[in-house]
């Protein structure tokens, strides 16, 4: 038996050096991040925690955490596309996409270490992530990370206040995805073992997360290394040179309105809204007279979203982050159409800039544009006036006026 137990001890041993030996290759190893790994919302950025450090660590990178607006990258006033090639000294950073609503960001913030302390940082909500419920559980879960939610559980600048609230969700939306598939991914890993223990807050429950503290530690451990692992395929794969900023302080906006017009014209003339062309085709077409108030039931009065949308900015608060929130409007002709009337549109926009002036935070308001043609590229993305509105902001949030 003694023999049996210092054989399995030594094979421990013998795993967590290899594992060490095999992160400390992957890091002197790792190729130098590219800034153009900021033009496209990979899953490696929303997931992971690599990337997004070597982005912060650029004094001329702007992270703008988003959701599915983020891929309209046909757009030409897109940050991506109008700030190309460093046009006014930085970088922007697109981190997000479809349903990466408020609590996935918080997650990601809050694992953040001190990274973003101090730096750039953009937040973007869509209106429809304001139904009821907030997020769904299989989008939820399939923007989850795992690696985050260990890492902001033992950083020490989170409150157990805000890793209460975020245990609970994650056993909540778990628990509900399990309601709806019969199975749950996060059951028996480490976060959600972690999760479901300080959920449920009894002595039992605490003892447990004591006694797994050193499974939580390794597979944070290994999660880390996951992380960099794909880091690097992913900044091997971008074949980009390093660009040297050239400023562009005289930048005739006018022109650059007059210019998104007309490609909005050539790009919406299927229709009498405004809409893309391909998204009219795909999603309302021949669909359109069933459209007519569709909507005359929603409200988004009430919503978990708003609760992670208080999270997301007490997160910011308490790592000494200020960032800009982009309040996006949604498309005042098609709302009125589909039935979601002005009143309760109206109830929306107010329940967000009261949490915004709660929490002090700098807006940017977009919602006197929801009447504005060509704000929107479609029913509820930002399109080519509304990206050069925040274009204008980008410019004067990154140079502190």
């Amino acid at each position: 038996m003694r023999k049996l137990f210092f054989s399995a001890v030594a094979i421990l041993v013998c795993i967590m050096l290899v594992f060490q030996a095999s992160g400390i290759f992957i890091v002197r190893t790792m190729p130098e991040y590219k800034d153009a790994l900021g033009n496209d919302n990979y899953t490696e950025k929303i997931t992971g925690l690599y990337l997004l450090e070597q982005s912060a660590d650029r004094d001329d990178n702007i992270i703008i955490y988003g959701s599915s607006e983020l891929r309209t990258l046909n757009i030409s006033t897109h940050p991506a596309n109008f700030f190309a090639g460093k046009r006014c000294g930085f970088q922007v950073n697109l981190v997000g996409r479809g349903s990466c609503q408020s609590i996935i960001h918080a997650i990601s913030i809050a694992a953040s270490g001190d990274a973003l302390t101090g730096k750039k940082i953009v937040l973007i909500t869509s209106p429809q992530s304001f139904v009821e419920e907030g997020i769904t559980p299989d989008m939820f879960l399939a923007n989850f990370s795992e690696q985050q939610y260990l890492e902001l559980m033992a950083a020490e600048d989170i409150s157990d206040d805000i890793k209460e609230y975020i245990s609970g969700r994650v056993t909540e939306l778990s628990g509900r995805y399990e309601e709806l598939t019969g199975s749950n991914p996060q059951k028996y890993t480490a976060a959600g073992q972690l999760a479901a223990g300080v959920a449920k807050d009894s002595a039992a429950s605490r003892i447990k997360n004591v006694l797994l503290t050193p499974y939580y530690m390794f597979s944070t451990y290994l999660a880390g290394l996951k992380d960099k692992l794909t880091a690097k395929e992913l900044i091997q794969s971008v074949d980009a040179e390093a660009v040297e900023p050239e400023r562009d302080e005289s930048i005739d906006w006018q022109a650059e309105e007059s210019a998104a017009l007309a490609e909005a014209v050539e790009m919406t003339d299927n229709n009498d809204f405004g809409i893309l062309n391909d998204y009219y085709n795909t999603y309302i077409g021949r669909k359109l007279i069933q459209q007519k108030d569709k909507d005359s039931a929603l409200s988004y009065s009430v919503s978990q979203e708003y609760d992670d949308l208080r999270v997301l900015f007490e997160i910011c608060s308490q790592k000494g982050i200020e960032p800009l929130f982009v309040h996006v409007p949604l498309h005042g002709e098609w709302s009125d159409y589909t039935g979601f009337t002005a009143e309760r549109r109206a109830e929306y926009y107010q329940n967000v800039r009261d949490i915004v002036a709660e929490y002090g935070v700098e807006m940017l308001d977009l919602t006197g544009y929801e009447y504005e043609e060509y704000f929107l590229c479609d029913i509820m993305h930002l399109g080519w006036k509304g990206w050069l509105e925040v274009d204008k902001a980008l410019v004067r949030y990154f140079n502190g006026d």
